[in-house]
């Protein structure tokens, strides 16, 4: 698994941890034209914006228990999707609710 860890918080008794991982596909999404297109494919081969998967897991006692991915990610900055998307608190919560249906099975 090729990730790397961006960025790390606790909420509600978890440690949160957003890795990022590679994206191989190509941004689909509708520009307003050819010369966007070209410069925004431009800027992310120049690393001058990131183009990832987001993964977020949520972990209790350092196990992995909950998970939620969002792939297409273009942003100048982990702290710019961080901070200025609804797309993070969204996934961290879904991360977390995924993690307490695992607890719930494991304690049943």
């Amino acid at each position: 698994m090729n990730r790397e860890l961006v960025h790390q918080l606790e909420k509600d008794g978890f440690v949160i941890r957003l890795y990022l991982e590679p994206e191989d596909m190509a941004p689909d999404w509708d520009f307003e034209s050819e010369e966007d297109r070209q410069e925004t494919l431009r800027k992310i081969e120049q690393c001058v914006y990131l183009w990832f998967i987001a993964h977020v897991v949520a972990l209790k006692h350092g196990h992995e228990l909950g998970h939620d991915y969002l792939g297409g990610c273009c942003y100048e900055s982990v702290k710019d999707f961080v901070d200025n998307s609804d797309y993070f608190d969204d996934m961290v919560d879904a991360a977390i609710a995924d993690a307490k249906k695992t607890l719930k099975l494991l304690n049943s």
